[in-house]
């Protein structure tokens, strides 16, 4: 898994303003003005310094876009060691510059200074990926193509830096063990291009080769994906570690991906998604809902949303109908998807209502009226497929419509109002003589709500 590290971040660097003797209407700033360092002391002074000296004069500093290091100049410490990231370009060259500044006996040495072509910084992380006890430094490079991004690792032994490119390139990348071999993994996500598909790629670090080398088979993904909406890394199930793709469709659609790897077979596999013999794939994760992937129950294991509708009448308004969330567990064991809990998300108010299990199995339903924002759930009457008794309202008041409302009938929903004391949620609830076991009672209700 990726680590957590400390690093602190040098103060920003004051741009230089060139003023004439006639004044300054022609002076031309921009986001790539030339940055040069103010005055300070002890490491920054030292560590600018150096900057300046590997650069060779004026330089501008370059940022990274993504991930959890966004300075232009990054402190990092593992173990033993003590570095300094500097990304910048010259005024005298185009291309970009990362400088290794390495902390030891002497103070604060620059150990090597390398340039890229790329047109920017995508990431920089910090792992031991040649397992040398000394942290890596992994840079990915942006490029005018999103999906074309390359990576390059800094290997840092003795205090020399050695360089490794790798010639594959990618639209996002994760780092993790997925393999279980305790190597952390260089995982490469890549959406599709009028050359290539989409695909995940799995790299690893070769002691013989001295580089990093593509390990097992390139796993096809979702060919409909247009862009990654969230990617999470971490347990599927109890024994297995896994990538978690929420992925955008067109059509305003979502669908989850996931990707782990296979011991029996030792390969990477995307079980959710099939080919058909048309050749067609299907996902039955696909969703018009926004909800993504995440741990709903809090044990460490992340769930998959599957969205379905909840049963009506074919005269029902479409757009009263509520869905039902279905938060799923991946099983590997045998390639199931395992329910874990249901809910009603109700996004215009931003609450859940986790389905009992009384209610499960069809045998209610529920519809949302958004004119008088009340959210009922209903007994389902499979049979004739229609409406049964009324069971449960939930209601969202203003503050001043809740002052003229008989309290007498409604009780409030105090997981909601801890949150939003204005607007004002309160409930009501019904009961059925139709089938006594689908009554509910106002701890149960106070129970299944949450905010969103």
């Amino acid at each position: 898994m990726r680590k957590i590290y400390r690093f602190a971040v040098i103060p920003l660097l004051v741009l230089i303003f060139t003023f004439s003797l006639g004044g300054c209407a022609d002076a031309n700033f921009s986001d790539d003005a030339l940055l040069r360092p103010p005055k300070t002391t002890g490491d920054e002074a030292a560590i600018q310094d150096i900057i300046g000296e590997q650069a060779g004069g004026n330089y501008t500093l370059k940022y990274p876009e993504n991930g959890d290091n966004r300075s232009a100049i990054i402190m990092h410490e593992s173990e033993d060691s003590k570095c300094a990231v500097a990304l910048y370009s010259t005024e005298n060259d185009s291309k970009l510059n990362v400088s290794v500044i390495l902390y030891g006996e002497k103070g604060w040495i620059c150990n090597g200074t390398f340039n890229n072509g790329a047109s920017g910084v995508d990431r920089v992380i910090f792992d031991d990926i040649d397992r040398n006890g000394t942290d890596d430094i992994i840079i990915g490079w942006s490029s005018y193509d999103p999906n074309k991004k390359t990576l390059s690792v800094y290997s840092i032994e003795n205090e020399t830096v050695r360089e490794m490119t790798v010639d594959e390139t990618y639209s996002d990348i994760e780092i993790s063990d997925i393999t279980g071999d305790s190597v952390e993994d260089i995982i490469l996500l890549s959406l599709s291009t009028s050359k290539n598909p989409s695909q995940v790629k799995l790299l690893q670090y070769s002691e013989q080769d001295k580089r990093l080398m593509k390990k097992f088979n390139v796993l096809r993904l979702d060919s409909d994906v247009t862009e990654f909406a969230k990617i999470s890394v971490g347990k599927i199930d109890k024994n297995t570690t896994g990538i978690v793709i929420d992925g955008k469709k067109s059509g305003d659609l979502l669908s989850t991906q996931i990707i782990y790897f296979d011991k029996r077979k030792n390969v990477l596999v995307n079980p959710l998604v099939t080919l058909s013999t048309e050749g067609q794939q299907t996902n039955v994760t696909t969703r018009k809902d926004s909800v993504l992937s995440r741990d709903v129950d809090n044990d460490g294991i992340i769930e998959v949303p599957v969205v379905t509708q909840m049963p009506a009448s074919t005269d029902q308004n479409a757009s009263n109908i509520c869905s039902l969330t279905s938060w799923k567990q991946f099983s590997a064991v045998d390639s199931t998807l395992v329910q874990e809990l249901s809910e009603v998300i109700n996004y215009n108010d931003g609450y859940s209502f986790s389905i009992p299990d009384k209610w499960k199995n069809g045998a209610v339903t529920a519809l949302f009226d958004a004119e008088t924002r009340q959210l009922t759930f209903y007994v389902w009457d499979s049979s004739t497929g229609s409406l049964g008794d009324r069971l449960l309202t939930l209601y969202r008041y203003t503050k001043y419509e809740w002052d003229d409302i008989d309290k007498r009938a409604v009780f409030t929903l105090d997981n909601l109002n801890d949150k939003s004391p204005n607007p004002v949620f309160a409930a009501q609830i019904f009961r059925t003589d139709a089938d006594d076991s689908l009554n509910i009672t106002e701890k149960e209700v106070q129970n299944s709500l949450r905010p969103i």
